[in-house]
Formats: C-alpha cells, structure tokens, sequence
C-alpha cells in the first residue's frame, strides 16, 4: 500500500488538533501546546510568551508564566521572537524555535526538541503553528493564563485598562504595516493608539491625555472610542477631531485636554491626510535618508473646542516609513540631564530602517532606546507609532515567510 500523501498527513494531523481541542475547557492552554507537540512528533514542547514591554519571554504554564525568563536580546529564544525565521540549533537532538504570530504581532517562541529534524517534519511545521496560534488566541477570551503569562511585573489597573483598548501592536498587509509600543508598560497613563485596516485605507491615532494614572486613562479611551465610532461612521478626520473634543470637553474634568495626531491613507495612491492636535510632529524616512518632519500646522488639543487649523497631506512612496511618537519619547532625559530628543530619535529611526529591520522590531528597538537612555525609569509615557506602506502589490509585495535556517548548538 503506498504511503499517504504529505497533504493527507498534514490534513489528519490538523483534524486531530481541532477536534481534540473542543473537548478541552478555555484554561488547558497548555494542553494544546501538547496535542501540537505530539503532532509534530516532538520529543518535549513548550510555549515562551513576550511580555508586555517586549524584553522577555516566559514560559506558558498551567495556571500562569512558569521556569526561567529569557531577554527578547542577546538569547537563542530572542533571535527566533525577533526574527522572521526558524531557528534549529543541534542535530540529534535538535532544538527548533519557531515565532509564534497573530498575522503579524508576535505572540512569542514554540521551542520544540526533536530526535532528529528533516524536511517532512519541516513541511508540517508552518500550517501546525498557525493553527496552534489560533487555538491559543480563540482560548484566550475565556482564561486568564496568556495575559497573566505576559506580566514580568505588576500591572497597574490603569494599564490593565489601556492595554485591553488597543488593537495588536502590530498589523501588515502587502500594502501597508503599522506597528506600535508603549512605555511604561506596566503602569502606562494617557498614551495610547489605534488603527483599522480597511479595504483601500489605513486610519490610525495617536494620543496623549493630560494627567497620570487612571484619569489620564478615562480621558485617553474617551478619545479613542469617539475617534473609532467618527471612524466606523465613516466620518472623516474633521468631524472625527471636532465630535471627540465636544466629548472630553463635556467631562468634569477642568481644562481636560488630549493632544493627538489623527491620520488617513489611501492604500492604492499613497495619499496621507493627517490633523494635528498640537502633537509633535511625525517623522519620515525615505529611500534610505531622513526626509524630516512633516508639518501641520496645529489645531487646539481635544478638549479646548477650537476650529480644525489644517488637514495636511503628503504622498508616500512604496518604502516610506512614518513614525508618530508622543512627547515623553523625546523629552525623557539622562542621568547627567540631557534630553534624549528629536533628533536623537531620527537618527535611531533611521538606522533601523536602513538595517532592514521590520516595522515591529524597529519600534522595540527605539522604545528599548529610549528607556535604557533614561536608565531610573520614566516619568512620562512614551508611545511610537509607525506606519509603512508598502505600495501596490504590483509594487510593494507581500511579507517574507518563514524559512528555517540552522544555527551553530546553543
């Protein structure tokens, strides 16, 4: 009898998966990571989470992170988080570490050991992972194990609150990417962003309320919510600025205000037509060089119910990155006093993009930066936002996929 083709054993190995996988209650987490190691013939298997600020990893236990925990730098387990590809180290055994990502946000690590490691085990490997990445985010509605797994330390309930409004730190499409961060991750105030993903547009924000703590935060998901409904009613960046104002205004909070930078991009043209709440300004690299800033002249921050000033626009090319950032990104200083500064931040800016580095990585990177700048912690929040468009498919193209690639033994 001939052996069964590698699409049959690939079809049976998922059917496997997903129909053991139902019997299961919401907190077996760990369990699944199982049924995935058993299906791809692995000797043991575990799930390395990041956490929320992106500079470790831990692994996935029963009831909660568990064992040792590894910095998204400097370790074999980093190099895969950080990475596009597979990472095996070893031959017999072989330790393979594969990054686990939701689209494009990268969860963590599978680290699986393998008596041995070949091609038809790797055939199975990509569509295995991004079924067990499925699993893992549908099942993580219902439990609190993933989310606890991400704190390195304790989260304040005013970032437990501003982490449950934003949308994935990251999102790409073969015609655009958008990646964002923010610091202090576990105590994080009025900073936050958005973005949607639509069919021949991108509308993203960012933002800054005034304050610290929880009242900053009630102001910032102010903010975001109005600008998602202006947005969802199909509204544009004017009637969005002017209706979220009217909103914050209307709060007992005295002179409660928001700054923030409020943008739309025509996927097919280019097109990105931007309102400036008096936030500073996005920076642009281009074709390898720092283009500058692009300006707007400044409306009233949200809030204080003045006139939209300018709704600017600027055509992207295919290559173009654009970072948004909010004040305490560049205004956090050193030990001697020294400001880390804007253009301190462009030169970062532009060598990630001139390394190649993805949107996502890039971003860790600058927010890495700018806290080991500061060195005692920061005073106020710093949140990026980049945004990179790709082109037309004809002119950009799609994200590389995953490939293996052998490294020396650990």
């Amino acid at each position: 009898m001939p052996a069964p083709a590698a699409s049959e054993v690939l079809g049976d190995a998922l059917a496997v998966m997903l129909g053991r996988t139902t019997d299961l209650p919401p907190s077996e987490l760990t369990s699944i990571v199982d049924l995935a190691r058993e299906v791809l013939g692995a000797s043991t298997a575990r799930v390395l989470i990041a956490d929320y600020g992106l500079t470790s990893l831990q692994e996935l236990g029963r009831d909660g992170p568990t064992g040792p925990r590894y910095a998204a730098s400097g370790t074999m387990v980093g190099r895969a988080f950080s990475g596009p590809n597979i990472v095996v180290t070893g031959h017999a055994p072989a330790v393979v570490l594969v990054p686990l990502v939701e689209g494009s946000e990268r969860l963590g690590v599978l680290e699986m050991t393998h008596p041995t490691w070949d091609d038809e085990r790797a055939a199975l490997l990509a569509p295995v992972v991004r079924v067990l990445v499925l699993l893992l985010i549908s099942q993580r509605r219902y439990t609190d194990v993933l989310l606890r797994t991400r704190r390195s330390e304790p989260l304040s309930p005013a970032a437990e609150l501003q982490w449950d409004l934003l949308p994935p730190l990251t999102c790409s499409t073969p015609r655009v990417s958008v990646s964002g961060i923010l610091e202090p991750a576990y105590s994080i105030g009025g900073d936050s962003f958005d973005y949607a993903l639509n069919q021949d547009t991108a509308e993203l924000a960012i933002v800054d309320a005034m304050g610290h703590g929880m009242p900053a935060v009630l102001l910032s998901v102010t903010a975001i919510n109005c600008l998602r409904n202006a947005r969802r009613e199909g509204r544009g960046l004017e009637a969005a600025y002017l209706t979220t104002s009217a909103a914050i205004n209307a709060q007992a909070i005295r002179s409660a205000f928001v700054t923030a930078q409020t943008a739309s991009l025509d996927l097919t043209s280019g097109s990105l037509t931007w309102l400036n709440a008096g936030h500073p300004l996005p920076l642009l690299v281009r074709d390898g060089a720092f283009i500058g800033e692009l300006s707007c002249q400044p409306s009233l921050p949200m809030g204080w119910e003045g006139p939209v000033v300018e709704v600017a626009t600027e055509h992207l090319q295919p290559g173009d990155r654009v970072l948004f950032y909010t004040d305490g990104a560049v205004e956090t200083r050193s030990a001697s006093g020294e400001l880390f500064g804007v253009a301190r931040l462009a030169d970062l800016f532009l060598r990630a993009s001139l390394e190649g580095v993805p949107p996502s990585e890039t971003v860790r990177r600058l927010s890495s930066s700018i806290v080991a700048y500061n060195g005692a912690g920061l005073s106020d929040d710093a949140t990026l936002l980049l945004l990179t468009y790709h082109g037309t498919p004809a002119e950009g193209g799609a994200d590389p996929a995953q490939s293996p690639r052998r490294e020396p033994p650990a």
